[in-house]
């Protein structure tokens, strides 16, 4: 128990103390080696400055365009990259890891520009690796794939041995060494694929899809992983997704492409609150005036997605079955191709997509009062 009679500043300063004492016995001993506490929750005290910057970053290939203004990557931090299909979240990773060039703009690693130059280049591509959806894994067995990296780099048998065997202590296949890898799973496959990038010990770990077609149970161990991986040494990770459930629990951040822009922010319509449960009706509060009503067996703090283009904006209520309609305000109203969207007030701020024909139909004006429509089925929950 806590001296209640001591500062707050005190019994931190000690803390800290004795974590550096700790550390300092520790880190001799700990020295070199790669064991499953590498892989340990990130620390929250480690910076937020990026180490990885990407600016104005223009790639064309196939005719896809894909257009990246701003990009950063911070030491420990986790970065989820969600979008649809064709949306560029491969060939996204692919430019991060220099596999393909950037037609234009600038890729900075601690402040150097790496781009356009060879050397620099070199030094970047020894800090990251990308672990591909479908990871390619070479006909021989397990520990000769996950060492295999630290041979090319001169990295003596002994070595090895002892880094391979805890690499896959880390990914859970201890006793994996011996077997062949074309007679793994998919999922066994994939972590072997995670063990063979982490011993390497880079400084930005890239993931494409990294549970894709994954059964549930190797699955929740690659989550577990990727949890890990954001070490006390400052590994960052950014990984691909469709799946925002998951985008959200484990990163500090999402971003999302579509149609090869990435957008300033990540998905729209985005919402937390509390579940509340009555007889026949799941609600979702999300500030103490807006409640929204929702089909969900989850229960306590959840994630809302609502679709724009299910919102309905109209002058009048709706007779509709739609559950959910709120009184609100436009408070933007800006083009978007062929579409209007629309920031619209309803206690919070939610976006609407209509077409410009619509926009007319209806009369619609920044400023104007607006009823806001959705159905419940249109609410997704996780």
């Amino acid at each position: 128990m806590k001296d209640e009679g001591r500062s707050k500043d005190e019994e931190s300063k000690d803390e800290g103390q004795r974590t550096k004492a700790k550390s300092d016995e520790e880190s001799e001993e700990n020295k070199g080696r790669m064991s499953f506490s590498s892989f340990a929750l990130r620390p929250s005290s480690l910076p937020f400055s990026p180490f990885l910057l990407i600016e104005d970053l223009v790639q064309g290939q196939d005719g896809f365009r894909l257009s990246v203004p701003r990009f950063a990557v911070a030491p420990g931090r986790a970065y989820a990259i969600t979008g649809p299909n064709g949306s560029g979240k491969t060939t996204f990773l692919k430019t991060l890891a220099l596999l393909i060039r950037p037609a234009a703009g600038r890729l900075m690693f601690e402040g150097t520009v790496v781009t356009g130059d060879a050397e620099q280049e070199q030094r970047y591509r020894h800090q990251v690796t990308l672990v591909m959806q479908d990871a390619y894994l070479f006909k021989r067995n397990v520990f000769e794939n996950v060492g295999y990296g630290l041979r090319v780099r001169g990295v003596s048998e002994d070595e090895v041995r002892t880094k391979v065997g805890r690499a896959l202590e880390a990914v859970g296949l201890p006793d994996f060494g011996l077997r062949a890898a074309h007679r793994l799973s998919r999922g066994e496959a994939q972590r072997v694929a995670l063990a063979r990038a982490l011993i390497l010990d880079p400084r930005l770990l890239l993931l494409d899809e990294p549970t894709a077609n994954v059964d549930a149970a190797n699955a929740d161990i690659i989550e577990q992983i990727i949890s890990r991986t954001m070490s006390a040494h400052g590994m960052a990770v950014v990984f691909s997704t469709h799946n925002l459930d998951q985008a959200y629990r484990l990163t500090d951040e999402v971003v999302s492409l579509r149609d090869g822009l990435m957008l300033d922010a990540g998905p729209t319509n985005l919402f937390t609150g509390e579940v509340e449960a009555t007889v026949g009706l799941q609600r979702v509060r999300l500030t103490p005036d807006v409640a929204v009503q929702v089909t969900t067996s989850k229960t306590g703090r959840v994630h809302l997605l609502i679709p724009p283009e299910d919102v309905v904006v109209s002058q009048a209520p709706l007779a509709s079955s739609a559950r959910n309609s709120f009184p609100g305000r436009i408070v933007r109203a800006v083009a978007d191709g062929e579409q209007i969207r629309l920031g619209l007030d309803i206690g919070v701020e939610l976006s609407a997509l209509i077409t410009r024909q619509s926009f007319a139909d209806i009369g619609l004006m920044v400023g104007g009062k607006v009823y806001v429509t959705f159905k419940t089925s249109a609410v997704r929950v996780f």
